[in-house]
């Protein structure tokens, strides 16, 4: 929708869904299927259900969601020979809008929280950032006339931060959230200690004590342009 290819890595390709299922961004397409379920112990009538399937994922999704690529099967919905979905083994589960609400078909800046440790202190909940996100729609013949049907919703992320603050890109890349503001609170903190040292203690610029707080001061820099320029 935006007329820019999800990753470089699937310029020229010549077969894209094998370039899709290896890029280096995770991709899943997901929608919300009717499901009925019968009769309660109550003796309730039957009633109609909603659930959210993810119709396709490539390898960098199942790595998001702490899957191998053999593992598919656990994350990716199947169905049957009556349409019917199969029900899968020790499933993993996501937390995603499987329909876009009104006229806004696309999104370029998504975050959502998409997996929650189940009785854990949340160090493994998933959350996926600065995703992109667009209705999946194909055209239908109905009562003769042409209209459009959503099909699902895609989502595409090379980003997702773990819920202990680690950042995590495809391929096992794993990096410590940083806090630019407490850097940047460590760098005036230290500009501070150094005037204390020079107006109410009485050193000069020559002195160690002075000299020792300037190196500290310029590390805490460096360290605050370093992680801006990751940022």
């Amino acid at each position: 929708r935006t007329g820019k290819p999800l990753s470089e890595a699937l310029l020229g390709s010549s077969d894209i869904p094998k370039a899709l299922w290896t890029a280096p961004i995770a991709c899943v397409v997901v929608s919300t299927v009717e499901t009925s379920r019968s009769e309660d112990e109550e003796g309730e009538a039957p009633m109609d259900d909603s659930t959210l399937v993810v119709k396709y994922a490539n390898r960098a999704a199942l790595e998001t969601v702490g899957l191998r690529s053999d593992e598919w099967e656990r994350f990716i919905a199947t169905m049957d020979q009556t349409g019917n979905l199969k029900v899968q083994e020790n499933p993993v589960l996501i937390d995603l809008p499987g329909d876009m609400k009104g006229d806004k078909k696309y999104v370029g800046t998504y975050e959502k929280k998409i997996m929650r440790e189940q009785g854990g202190d949340g160090d493994n909940d998933v959350t996926i950032v600065k995703a992109h996100r667009w209705s999946i729609e194909k055209g239908v013949l109905i009562n003769g006339k042409f209209e459009t049907k959503e099909m699902g919703v895609a989502y595409a992320w090379d980003e997702w931060v773990l819920g202990n603050g680690i950042v995590c890109r495809p391929g096992g890349i794993r990096e410590e959230v940083v806090d630019i503001g407490a850097l940047e609170e460590a760098v005036q903190e230290q500009a501070a200690f150094i005037r204390d040292l020079k107006a109410n203690q009485g050193f000069g610029n020559k002195d160690s004590e002075v000299l020792d707080a300037v190196d500290e001061l310029i590390k805490r820099k460096k360290v605050l342009e370093e992680s801006q320029i990751k940022k």
